[in-house]
């Protein structure tokens, strides 16, 4: 990995905008930095769409399409890990953004399940690749081609890939663009105002509400321009994610940042400190208890808000050094060729 001469192709879905396709943008915007020639690729189902805008901040030019050449790197992001068999020459890397949202993951979730009801099935005639899996194919290609570089975005990810792949893979995470989450004194901050995203975990929120005292309110974070989840999470008292945290959420990491209170549950990056390094207090148990504890959990937070905050600022200190970390991290794979790190390596 220490030549410099080839062009790194980065595979990504155009126009979509969500945590994995900002790493993307974020990693093309590094390796230029790092001198390295480093481009987009819209994979071709998503071609026509147009670029989103907020990423604008990040150089990461497209190109039209992959050169498969001697030399070259194609890095594809775990959404299209099983279209690598069509790149001969180039060197291939799979970047597993997530775990738990990749095709890998559902399909071996559905082929351990025996009591799959209508809506499994459904999901698994819908995705291929889940046959696929079923039938043995996709273990043998993953695990029986040793030229593939895995890199994987959290340690979650990192013992996920390791142990299902039989591979020590490379963490390049990712980074929080941070200048605008900065927490502001002359912002209002509403104490009993709990926010949450309902695609994270919504469900469970709703039976915690129930049991919560009417003193605190609840805000779900939908339908917001960015401006205005800016604004939520300045003025909130906790942000609440209760998901099943497929790879570093971004949004805890805005809303620590924010001066909020981040409250996580202990699945997927959730439960390795490494990932989200909040006190064991400030995470909670998934199980048949789970509601009940967070619901008894807000109360207690709050009214001891400003010192279980402080018992975060260890939290805010590694997300304003995730730039720096990352560059690290790059670096190290694409320019030093040293792979193989994991978290631990770079604390």
């Amino acid at each position: 990995m220490t030549d410099h001469s080839g062009t790194i192709f980065v595979l990504y879905h155009k126009g979509l905008r969500t945590g994995g396709p900002e790493a993307l943008h974020q990693l093309v915007d590094m390796l230029r930095e790092l001198g390295r020639d480093a481009y987009l690729v819209p994979h071709p189902h998503t071609v026509h769409n147009d670029r989103v805008e907020q990423y604008n901040i990040y150089n990461a030019p497209e190109a039209p399409a992959i050169i498969d050449a001697p030399g070259n790197v194609v890095v594809y992001p775990e959404t299209y890990v099983y279209e690598m068999s069509g790149v001969k020459l180039a060197r291939r890397m799979c970047w597993w953004l997530s775990i738990d949202n990749s095709l890998t993951f559902m399909a071996e979730r559905m082929w351990h399940r025996s009591d799959a009801g209508p809506f499994e099935k459904a999901k698994e005639a819908a995705v291929p690749f889940a046959r696929m899996w079923k039938n043995k194919v996709a273990p043998a290609f993953l695990r029986n081609d040793r030229d593939v570089v895995h890199l994987v975005q959290s340690s979650y990810a990192w013992a996920f890939v390791a142990t299902r792949f039989d591979v020590v893979p490379s963490l390049i995470s990712d980074y929080t663009p941070n200048s605008e989450f900065q927490a502001h004194p002359e912002t209002s901050r509403n104490r009993n105002l709990v926010t949450y995203n309902p695609a994270k975990g919504g469900h469970i929120i709703e039976a915690v509400k129930k049991l919560c005292p009417p003193s605190i309110e609840w805000q779900p974070i939908v339908g917001m321009t960015r401006a205005e989840v800016v604004g939520t999470l300045q003025g909130c008292g906790v942000y609440l994610d209760l998901g099943h945290h497929p790879g570093k959420d971004r949004m805890p990491r805005e809303a620590a940042l924010s001066g909020a209170l981040s409250i996580v549950a202990r699945r997927g990056s959730g439960a390795f400190y490494a990932d989200v390094p909040v006190p064991w207090e400030h995470k909670i148990t998934p199980g048949k208890d789970e509601v009940s504890t967070a619901a008894a959990m807000l109360p207690q937070l709050i009214g001891n808000f400003d010192a279980e905050v402080a018992k975060q600022d260890g939290y805010r200190a590694a997300i304003l050094n995730e730039k720096s970390r990352f560059r690290s991290e790059v670096e190290d794979v694409f320019v030093k060729g040293q792979l193989g790190k994991d978290a631990y390596d770079y604390m």
